[in-house]
Formats: C-alpha cells, structure tokens, sequence
C-alpha cells in the first residue's frame, strides 16, 4: 500500500517538472504564458470587467432605490420568437430623459435598457449611485443592464437607439426614438427593418468598457512582468536545505507500516487487516534511483554526476534541495543540460518519507529496504559557491 503512496509521490514531483518546463517555453517568445494570471495589472483589469458584469447583474437584481431593498425582475426570459427590445441609453440625455425612460420601461419584461458603461473617469460605485439616484421611487424597477457587447454588435455610436431583437436577429431598428408606446404602434402596424433617424441623437457619454480593457492590456508590458514574476516565484521558492555531508555513511530505511484500518475490495473480500504489518517492497519494487543534491554547490553537482546506482535497470531521478535564486531558471536549464535529465525540487513529504538528512545522498532499494548512501565532497570543495 504504502508503495502507491510513493509512486503518487514521485507522480507529483514530476508534474513539477512538467510546470518549469511549460515556464522555460513561455520565455522563449511564446504568447503570455497563463501563469502571468496573478499579477497585479492583469488582475485590476479583470477586477473591473467583472465588476461590469457584476454592475449590471446588481442593477438587474436590486432595487437601487435609497434606503430599501428588494428583489427586482430577474432578466427577461421570453420565448425565441417573441421580440425582445433593447433600448440603448446614456447619461448623456440628461437626468429628466433618463428617468421618463425608466418609469416607461419599468414592469417591461420584454425590453432591456442598455448603457455602455461608466463615464470616463467614474468609478463603477458612482455609476451605481447615479442610477439609485434616478430609480428612486421606480417600482416595479426597470431592467437596465451595462453591455457594451451589444453596443458593438448593433454597431450603436449615438443615442437613443432601439433595436428589436427575434430570434437574435434584428426586426426592427430605429434612431433618435425613445419612446416605448411608439415604438409599440411600429410593432403592432407590423413595421420591421431600419427606420433610419427620426429624431435628435446625441454622443454616448458613456466609455467603450471592452475597448478600455483592450487598450489597458496592450499598455501593459508583458515582458517586464514575466521578469518580476520570475523574480517572485524564486525569491518566494521554499527549498528543503539539508546540511553537508561530513563523511560517508549507509543508512537503511525500512519501509514496514502497521496499517491502522482494515481495507477492503470493492467485491467485500479483505485486503488486510487493522493492526497488520506490511512492506510495500515485499510487493512491489521501488524502481528508482533518487540523486539528492544541493544545486547552489558546484561540487555537489559534480560528485553526483558521478555516482551510480546499484541497479542499473532503475530509473535515475534528481532531486535538488535547493537552487540559486537570483538565476533560478536560467540555473535550472544549465542543471538540466549537464545533468541530461530533468531536475525536481526536493519536497517536505519526500525528504520525510525517505528519512533524508544529508546531502548529497543517493537512495534506492537494497532487498527489502531502502539504502540512502550519504556521500563526503572531496576535502575543500564543500563550501557553498
């Protein structure tokens, strides 16, 4: 049993590998690598798309008015074949516009009022209060949604415009008309296509959200924050450091284990019991042949290079306690290079499942146990470089 655990083990430190190597191909001018996600630019810009969404769902699910809250429409769910309007707006119409489009819209579960986003400068709170402002006393409320997707689809550069939505395709589309109960006449009278403008339109005072983050993104100097998040991640790295060795020594491991409940097939037949022993290597052989080293002393590097394993038929796995941070990567490319295989960071259930204490240190099976061979540097090659 305890072997699976130790197959998983090494299992995990492999995909170790599979992540520095991923890292090392993003350097070599690959496109932003996914990694970069966390980083504090990249984070802001996708803090202030998701507080559009969130905006708009707020708008959608809260009365806005001041001092109460309560549940407004849920957004319009009507048939596909049904019209569903879409009426574009901006505060660029003036609070007076504003608020009569509001109190026509209110109960209109086929019609979404749709702003582009905040105004330059404006945060999405002030947005907010704006709009609690002028929904006050608004009951039922109105559906108003932030959407600058739908500006770009319908190609919207001023308003009021309206567009009717069936089946997602347009019926009807007309500019400078606010005027839902117009509008209703045209639908009912059957008029479908572009009316063109029939009234007075005016800028969207509103920013393009998506051309914002757009715009933000491409400010953003990838490469600079590929550096800084390199220098992170090594300046952050915790390294399992063990102590030097100071002479050779051969220690044993014995991998027996008391298993502490009974195990059972999925049929019901038993495995073992509660209170048995067991060895896993009795079972099952270890396979590998783990080279344990600190990178950060050329001397350790060297005199692993030159140690063997007793079974050659095992698989030869490096462990590095430790690596220089200020070249990170650039150490663990050269490593990987003179060693000819990959390289893996040592970790703390490892170091504690193979009883390690020194360095450098080769561990593999000898019977039914496992041999850590502890190994001395030679005499004034020890100091850490």
């Amino acid at each position: 049993m305890l072997c699976w655990f130790v197959v998983q083990a090494v299992q995990a430190e492999e995909a170790w590998l599979q992540r520095s190597q991923a890292i090392l191909q993003a350097l070599e001018g690959q496109p932003r690598p996914g990694w970069l996600n966390g980083q504090s630019e990249q984070l802001d810009v996708k803090r202030q798309a998701q507080q559009v969404l969130e905006t708009s769902q707020a708008i959608q699910t809260e009365a806005l008015s001041i001092g109460s809250t309560k549940l407004a429409s849920d957004q319009p769910i009507t048939p596909s074949s049904k019209p569903l309007t879409l009426l574009f707006v901006s505060f660029s119409l003036g609070d007076k516009v504003l608020k009569s489009i509001f109190e026509e819209a209110a109960g209109r579960d086929d019609v979404l009022l749709v702003f582009r986003g905040p105004k330059p400068a404006q945060k999405l709170p002030a947005l907010m209060a704006d709009l609690n402002r002028l929904l006050k006393d608004i009951d039922p409320l109105p559906n108003i949604f932030i959407d600058p997707t739908r500006f770009q689809r319908w190609s919207v550069s001023s308003i009021p415009a309206i567009v009717v939505e069936v089946d997602g395709k347009p019926r009807l589309q007309v500019r400078g008309v606010s005027s839902l109960a117009w509008l209703d006449e045209q639908l009912k009278a059957d008029k479908q296509g572009d009316l063109g403008t029939l009234g007075d339109v005016t800028k969207i005072a509103e920013i393009d959200f998506l051309e914002e983050l757009k715009r933000r993104m491409a400010s953003i100097d990838w490469k600079q924050k590929q550096q800084q998040a390199i220098a992170r991640f090594w300046a952050q790295q915790k390294f399992e450091a063990l102590p030097t060795a100071q002479a050779d020594r051969n220690r044993t491991v014995d991998m027996t284990i008391t298993v502490p409940r009974d195990l059972a097939a999925p049929n019901g037949q038993w495995i073992i019991r509660a209170g048995q022993t067991i060895n896993p290597l009795d079972k099952m052989p270890f396979g590998l042949c783990l080279m344990v080293f600190d990178a950060t002393v050329p001397a350790q590097v060297e005199l692993i290079q030159h140690q063997s394993c007793q079974d050659k038929q095992a698989r030869v796995m490096y462990l590095a306690t430790s690596l220089p941070r200020q070249s990170g990567w650039d150490s663990l490319k050269h490593l990987e290079t003179t060693l000819k295989a990959p390289v893996y960071l040592l970790t703390p259930d490892v170091r504690s499942r193979f009883q390690l204490q020194q360095v450098p240190a080769v561990v593999e099976q000898s019977g039914n146990h496992l041999l850590v061979r502890e190994r001395k540097l030679p005499v004034s090659t020890g100091e850490r470089s």
